[in-house]
């Protein structure tokens, strides 16, 4: 698809969307209210969607619009707002346990960068490119040779059932906390205003 566009296009349409998903996984690696931090992570989703389209394949762009940037993050900045973590809470800029952490994040990329050096970048006979049809069909066969990629949609679908009723429940359990503190205080003042 690249070599279909214009030749000065297409690698300036690129760096630039690739510099924007850089910067803004930036901005979430360093922003310290976790509103902004989930902003700046829809900007990484959108970017990735314009990756996806120059690249050829607008459907799985579409669907980065539609599943990440839209029902996802929305999903995280409600569970933002409900927690009322928007307000009045801000992320420490430097955790010490995180930064005890950090070998491990550091070890993965190493693994990451070392497997893609060592690939070939010509596609592999038997993958699976083009229309929706064709990777649907690779996608969700239920065959056991397939691969069982549909688990893997299954399994997130209940993880992020899990999320939400978690922090619906985290939230109802804050708003019940400060319920019973101002019935115990309008309480106090009842009394005192009887005495």
């Amino acid at each position: 698809m690249l070599s279909a566009l214009d030749p000065i296009l297409a690698p300036l349409t690129f760096w630039l969307l690739a510099l924007a998903a850089v910067v803004c996984g930036g901005g979430v690696l360093l922003s310290r209210h976790p509103l902004n931090g989930a902003i700046n992570l829809i900007g990484v989703m959108l970017a990735l969607a314009g990756l996806y389209a120059l690249l050829g394949s607008p459907f799985l762009g579409v669907i980065q619009v539609l599943t990440y940037a839209g029902a996802i993050m929305m999903l995280v900045v409600f569970v933002i707002m409900v927690l009322n973590r928007a307000r009045d809470h801000e992320v420490p800029s430097v955790d010490w346990y995180g930064l005890l952490v950090l070998p491990l994040p550091l070890a993965l990329a190493a693994g990451v960068v070392r497997v893609l050096a060592r690939t070939p970048m010509a596609p592999s006979p038997e993958a699976v490119r083009g229309e929706p049809e064709a990777i649907a069909a690779a996608m969700f066969d239920l065959a056991p040779t397939a691969g069982g990629w549909w688990l893997l949609f299954e399994v997130t679908g209940v993880l992020l059932l899990v999320a939400a009723v978690g922090a619906v429940l985290l939230a109802k359990r804050e708003l019940t906390s400060r319920a019973e503190a101002a019935a115990a205080g309008g309480d106090k003042e009842h009394g005192h205003d009887a005495h």
